[in-house]
C-alpha cells in the first residue's frame, strides 16, 4: 500500500478529534465566562454589604451630630422655632470628618407645622377641604372624612395599624389584634386610661393610602391622571398624620395660612414679607416669637387668651388663637441620607420637643452609633442631659417614613 493511499485513509480520523478538540475548547470557555460572572457578582454583593456597613456608620453619625446641634439651639434659644435658626446648618458647622466620595444630605421637616388629620378641628378641616373644591364639595368631604373615623375597628381588619413605642421603630398589626391588645393591657400597664409617654402616633388615619376607602376621596384624590397625583401630594404637603394641634406658624405652609386665615383676622401679604416667603423679601426672613406678636406687628387682629378645659361650654374660647397657633416646633422628622457612587442608605428619625424642665439626669436614648466598622453592631446610647427643654427620640428606623 503505497503512502499517499495510506494517508487518505488518515484524514477523517484527523478531522474527528479536531472537532472534538474544538468543542471542548468551546465548553471550557463557556464555563470560564460562567465562572467569572458569578465571581463578579459574588464581589459586587460582597463590596456592597461592605459599603452599606460603612453608610450606616457614617448616617447614625451623622444624626448623632444633627441631634446635638437641634439641642445647642434648643438650648440658646429655648425652643426650636423656625428653620432660619440654623437647623439645616447643624452638619456643616460641626467637626464631623466626611470621607471623599461620600455624600451625606439631611433633611428636617417640622410636623407641627401642618394642619393634624387626626382629632382634627371641623373648621380648620373644612377650610382645608375647600382648597380642593366649592364650599359643598368641602362639606361633603369633611362629612365623610368624620364619619370614616368614627368607623368601628372590627370593620376595618384588613388596615395596618402603626403603634409606636418609645424609642422604638413602629410595629404592624392589624386592627382587631390591636384592640384585644388594648383590652388586656389596659388594666395592668395603663390603669388610667391614658397613652403611654411617647406615644402619639395616630389611632385612626395611619397611612394617606387609607383615604382611598372613601369613595369622595377617591374620585377627588386618587384618581388616574394628573389632578389625582398633585391634589395628593397638595394635601401631603400640608397634613399631617403626626401630632395634634396648635401648628407650628413659623413652618406652616401657604395652604396651612390660608386656612387659618378664614378663622382669624390675617393679613397673608404682611405675613410672607415678614417671613421672606415673597420675592421682594427673599433672603430677609423672619419668624414670630409669641402669637401676640403678629397683632404687634399689625399682620393680623387675634383674640389672644389661653385655653382652658374646663370652660369648654365657652363658644367664644374656640376663636382663641392659641388653640390653633403655636409659634415652635413639637415633632421634628429627621431623614438621613448617605450615598457613595450608586449605592445609598437612607437613616429616618422621628424627635418629640419635651419643653417641661425636668431634672438633671441622663437619660439613654436609642440612638446608635457604629462600634466597630467591620460589625454591623449599634449599642452605644447617647447621653443627654435634661437641662429644661429636650429632643426625645421617638422613632428611629431604616429607610423614609412612609405615610
Amino acid at each position: 500500500m503505497s503512502y499517499r493511499y495510506r494517508s487518505k485513509l488518515r484524514h477523517p480520523m484527523s478531522g474527528a478529534i479536531l472537532l472534538m478538540v474544538l468543542g471542548l475548547l468551546m465548553l471550557l470557555s463557556f464555563l470560564v465566562v460562567i465562572f467569572l460572572k458569578n465571581l463578579t457578582q459574588d464581589i459586587k454583593v460582597h463590596a456592597q454589604l461592605l459599603g452599606n456597613t460603612d453608610l450606616k456608620h457614617h448616617a447614625y453619625n451623622g444624626l448623632n451630630v444633627v441631634w446635638t446641634g437641634l439641642e445647642e439651639i434648643l438650648e440658646i434659644h429655648k425652643n426650636l422655632f423656625s428653620p432660619l435658626q440654623g437647623w439645616d446648618k447643624v452638619i456643616s458647622t460641626s467637626k464631623i470628618e466626611i470621607p471623599e466620595g461620600i455624600q451625606l444630605k439631611v433633611h428636617i421637616e417640622d410636623e407641627s407645622g401642618k394642619i393634624p388629620l387626626n382629632n382634627p378641628d371641623k373648621r380648620l378641616l373644612l377650610n382645608l377641604f375647600n382648597l380642593f373644591g366649592d364650599y359643598l364639595d368641602s362639606q361633603s368631604l369633611m362629612q365623610s372624612y368624620l364619619q370614616w373615623l368614627r368607623r368601628k375597628p372590627t370593620e376595618v381588619t384588613l388596615i395596618e395599624n402603626r403603634t409606636l413605642l418609645p424609642g422604638g421603630a413602629p410595629q404592624k398589626e392589624n386592627a382587631t389584634d390591636k384592640k384585644a391588645a388594648a383590652e388586656n393591657k389596659s388594666e395592668s400597664e395603663n390603669p388610667h386610661g391614658n397613652k403611654p409617654p411617647g406615644v402619639f402616633l395616630p389611632t385612626h388615619l395611619n397611612n394617606y393610602r387609607q383615604l382611598a376607602e372613601i369613595e369622595s376621596f377617591q374620585k377627588r384624590f386618587f384618581s388616574k391622571g394628573s389632578s389625582g397625583d398633585e391634589a395628593l401630594k397638595r394635601l401631603r404637603e400640608c397634613t399631617t398624620l403626626l401630632g395634634s394641634l396648635p401648628i407650628n406658624i413659623n413652618t406652616a405652609p401657604k395652604d396651612v395660612w390660608v386656612c387659618l386665615s378664614k378663622i382669624f383676622l390675617i393679613d397673608l401679604e404682611q405675613v410672607e414679607n415678614f417671613m421672606g416667603k415673597t420675592e421682594q423679601s427673599q433672603g430677609r426672613g423672619k419668624y414670630y416669637k409669641s402669637i401676640g406678636e403678629i397683632n404687634k406687628r399689625g399682620h393680623g387682629n387675634l383674640k389672644l387668651g389661653q385655653h382652658s378645659s374646663e370652660n369648654k361650654k365657652d363658644d367664644t374660647l374656640h376663636d382663641v388663637a392659641e388653640k390653633f397657633m403655636d409659634v415652635s416646633a413639637r415633632i421634628l422628622k429627621v431623614e438621613v441620607e448617605v450615598s457613595r457612587a450608586d449605592v445609598s442608605y437612607t437613616l429616618t428619625a422621628i424627635f418629640k420637643v419635651n419643653k417641661t424642665p425636668t431634672q438633671k439626669q441622663e437619660s439613654k436614648q436609642p440612638v446608635k452609633t457604629l462600634t466597630n466598622k467591620k460589625e454591623a453592631g449599634y449599642s452605644k446610647s447617647k447621653p443627654v442631659q435634661n437641662n429644661g427643654a429636650s429632643l426625645e427620640l421617638v422613632v428611629l428606623q431604616e429607610g423614609r417614613w412612609e405615610s
